[in-house]
């Protein structure tokens, strides 16, 4: 397990995503947490064997940087039904956060 913390980012629309992998060894799992915390945007993330739990600014970062780091790292996303659900449920649920921040004067 690797965790890691970056709080110098004060967050506007914090967010936290729990997805299964597929395809990750040990050293790629440690480099990926290296690179997720190095993201700005990014106050929390544990990677696991097979989990990536991260929390983030939905205003910074979105889902998408995330899944596109992840598949740099050799990963990917679980294709079982209810991680590609969460997914697809995330992704539009921060298009939903990004519309209203871009509404708010």
């Amino acid at each position: 397990m690797t965790t890691s913390g970056n709080d110098d980012h004060a967050e506007l629309v914090p967010v936290r995503r729990r997805l299964r992998l597929d395809n990750l060894n040990q050293l790629q799992i440690e480099l990926l947490a290296k690179e997720f915390n190095s993201e700005v945007g990014v106050s929390k993330v544990v990677v696991r064997k097979q989990w990536l739990e991260i929390e983030y600014d939905a205003a910074v970062l979105t889902l998408d940087r995330v899944i596109e780091l992840l598949e740099a790292y050799g990963g990917e996303l679980s294709q079982d039904w209810w991680t590609t659900f969460k997914a697809n449920w995330y992704l539009r649920r921060e298009e939903k956060l990004r519309a209203q921040l871009s509404e708010d004067p």
